[in-house]
Order: C-alpha cells, then structure tokens, then sequence
C-alpha cells in the first residue's frame, strides 16, 4: 500500500497546541451534522468537537495524537483506505492539466468519458448512460427525475409515485427526505413533495410482519406490491431502495426478497432504482451489493465508494432501455460540477485500486471473522438482541429497555468507543441501540478483531 505519510508534520504540533481555539472556532463558524454541543458539554466540556488531523491506511489521527480505527468517521466512504499516494498524485497531475470544465452545451472532457466508460464495465446495469453529479443525494434526486420523464415521455404522465421503504436513507434533499423512510430527517422541514410512500422494510421485527426469532416470511414484499395495487400500478414511477439498508442497522434481506421485488416492479411497469450509494464498491464483498442476489436495476445511483471520500462525486447509471426514451430529445438537467475532472481522476485511481489489490474479494474473506468477532460480543451481553455483517459492513443492535436517557447513552456510548480508539457510528431506535461498525476494505484482520472488541467493551461499560 503506497502512502503519502513520512512523518508528523510540524503543523500537526501546532494544531494539537492550538486545539481548545480551534474548537471554539468549529463551533462558532461551522455545522457539525447530527451533534448537539449543550450535550456534549454537559459530560464532557471543552472536549467537543474531536479534531481530526491525518488519515493513513486503515486509521485516522486526532490532534492530540490518538490513533483511531475508522469504522465510521467516513459514512460509508473510504474503501481504500487514507492517504494513497496514487490517488494524490492522480488529483495533483488532473488539477494542472485540467483543473475544471462544466459537463454543458456540447462540452466534454477525457476524464469524464474514461470514468464512464470504466463504470459501464463494473456495474449490473445494462449498457448505462452515466449522469454524473457531485453527492449521492443529488444522485437519488436526478434518479426520481429520470423514472418520472421516462414514463412522461412514454404517454404515461401520471406515473409519479415513487415508493420507497421503511427504515431507508436515501439523501438529504427534499426529495431524499421524502423517500427516506424515518420521519427523523423529515421533521421540522415542513411539507416535502408529494407522491412519496413508504413500504416495509425486510427486517424482521421492524417489518410489522414478523419476528427476529421466527426470521423474514416475505410478507414486506407482499406488502410492496399490495401498496402498488392499492394506488393504481398505472401511477407509479419507480421503487427505489438499497440492496442492504443500513439505517437502524444493517440489515441483509431474505434471499428471495429482490427476485420478488424485481417481479413486483416488472409486473407493475415501475422502474427499479438502485440506490448503491453505500453498498457500492466493494463494501458487502462484492463490487455491488446487487451481485450478491442478482439485482438488476432500470436505474442505479453510486457516490462515496466511487473515489473513496477523496473527492465529492456521485453518479446515476441509466440503463440503455429506459435512456432510448431521451433519444429524440434530451433530459433537460444541469449541474455545474457533474464529472469534474479531479473527482473522474479520483475515481479512476480509486477503482484502480479497488481491483488490482482485489478489495471486494478481500471484504469477502473478512466477513466470517468479523460476524465470529460480533457474535462473540453478543454472547458477553445479555442487552445484545442482534449482530449482522455482510462483507465489512456490520452492526450490534442493544436493547434500550430500563435506560432513562437513551440519547445521553447513546452520546455515553460514542465516547466510550471513541476513547478505546475506535470511530463508529451509534444510533437508538424504538428501544434498539445500534452500533455500525464498517471499517475500511484495507483494514488487517487483527484490527477487526480488536476494533469489535473494543466496541464490546464501550458497550458492556455503558450499559452492562
């Protein structure tokens, strides 16, 4: 693995000097997303916000010097790991041949034809037409667009519903809000736009149709296409959910729930969207998460995998049958930093990467000792009610019952991971406290054993 790191550079020691300035400067001048610093002060004053400095491999550093395992602290991103020199390089040599053209009026560029070209090779989407944009949000957002003026152009305008399912995370737009399916994110942004239902999802015990213990009965697919029939097949564009959805938890469906979904949308004249913008890349063990049960999507939306984190990029992949609609006349869309030429050249040395050291089959072999390592976790901790894991994408589920502030736990629980040297992600949910645990595909085994087991300890000492 070529990194860019040869030493601590002296800006780091004036940072950590510096750090309590910093933070007052963080939070008077900058939104941190989802952290409420009245909490944290509360706990832990003059601690928050952590100040991350440098990334290397399978680990970041913080400003007082503390490594930690990045399970988390890149949302999904980061497959290959931080601070690879090739990526670097191949930014560097992109910014001073090409720093930036728009994707606009008959405008092109090399880069952005070489990414597509390299994407139509590894996606499950018949002979795509890529869209780039710069968010995996913005991604869901045109893909709601693309299945809507599909059907439009077909003589079907009144097919504008888009279905989506419960316990799902699809963006944070308007129209990612409205598909995603936890009211949470939709709270206090008054109304979003019409024509979003939700549906179950395939979780057993959050399903509404059956129980963890007796397992998934596909009642969550009958209930897809009961709501399809309920609102008129006639009316609706497109579903649109992720191969694994990792809201709440992670949580990995039966294994014939896509072909019934897939039949469902077929029977139904709805376009299928897949929305890898998590799942891609690699992170289940398999370059998509659609491999795993043969998933093939009209439309299918990637963004964080694609170039690791190291540069804003997203893409929606439109397979050539649903694009012959735009033959005649074109979408009309625009975004000023579709494709941009350093996020391409990002992405093509990322996916490099992701091959030639073979990330996804790596992810692959690491998921039996990551579900042992989980499993052996939960058997120490009678709150544990549920581990899932497939490739390096994993969580704990805990049982909140008996717990007078689940929020301050949760912000308890976070810290104490942190301080065992591991960065995850931690939520609650109808009683259920969730860690996600989804380190980078570079990590070494021996991390991931003692990664999990220091979030094993975080948990037993937060709640016993």
């Amino acid at each position: 693995m070529d990194l860019i790191f040869d030493g601590l550079p002296s800006a780091l020691s004036s940072t950590r000097a510096g750090g309590q300035s910093t933070r007052f400067r963080a939070r008077h001048s900058v939104r941190h997303f989802l952290a409420d610093f009245s909490v944290f002060d509360k706990t832990y004053p003059n601690t928050y916000p952590r100040l991350i400095v440098r990334g290397e491999g399978a680990y970041l550093w913080d400003v007082e010097g503390r490594r930690l395992l990045d399970a988390g602290g890149h949302l999904g991103a980061c497959q290959v790991g931080h601070g690879r020199r090739e990526i670097v390089e191949r930014i560097a040599r992109q910014a001073e041949q090409l720093d930036f053209v728009a994707l606009d009026s008959g405008l092109s560029h090399p880069t952005a034809v070489d990414l597509a070209e390299v994407l139509a090779r590894l996606a499950p989407v018949e002979d795509p037409l890529i869209s780039f944009t710069s968010t995996g949000s913005e991604a869901n957002d045109l893909a709601f667009k693309i299945a809507r003026a599909y059907h439009s152009r077909r003589g079907e305008p009144e097919r504008t519903a888009i279905f989506s399912r419960d316990g799902s995370y699809h963006g944070s737009t308007l129209a990612g809000m409205a598909a995603t399916g936890a009211p949470a994110f939709r709270a206090g942004f008054g109304p979003v736009p019409p024509k979003f239902a939700h549906v179950a999802q395939p979780s057993p015990g959050r399903c509404g149709h059956c129980t963890p213990i007796d397992g998934c009965n596909l009642r969550c697919a009958d209930a897809l296409e009961a709501a399809i029939e309920h609102a008129g097949s006639h009316t609706v564009a497109a579903v649109i959910a992720e191969p694994v959805a990792i809201l709440q938890a992670v949580k990995v469906p039966h294994p014939e729930y896509w072909s019934r979904v897939q039949s469902i949308c077929r029977e139904a004249g709805a376009l299928l969207i897949l929305d890898e913008v998590v799942t891609g890349f690699g992170r289940t063990g398999k370059m998509f998460g659609a491999e795993h049960w043969n998933i093939e999507p009209d439309i299918m939306t990637v963004a964080k995998g694609v170039t690791s984190g190291y540069v804003p990029l997203g893409a929606v992949l439109t397979s050539r049958r649903v694009e012959d609609a735009f033959a005649d006349v074109p979408l009309l869309h625009l975004n000023t930093y579709a494709g941009h030429p350093i996020a391409c050249a990002a992405a093509l040395a990322n996916l490099d990467i992701l091959q030639r050291e073979g990330l996804p089959q790596r992810a692959a072999a690491l998921e039996s000792g990551l579900l042992g390592c989980l499993e052996q976790v939960a058997a120490r901790n009678p709150r544990i009610v549920r581990v899932s894991a497939i490739g390096l994408l994993s969580s704990i589920e805990a049982c909140a019952e008996g717990i007078a502030d689940v929020e301050a736990a949760i912000v308890g629980l976070r810290h104490m991971i942190y301080e065992n040297g591991v960065i995850a992600r931690c939520s609650q949910d109808r009683g259920v406290i969730t860690v996600v645990f989804y380190p980078t595909l570079v990590i070494a085994e021996e991390a991931v054993e003692s990664g999990v087991r220091e979030v094993g300890d975080a948990l037993a000492s937060a709640f016993g």
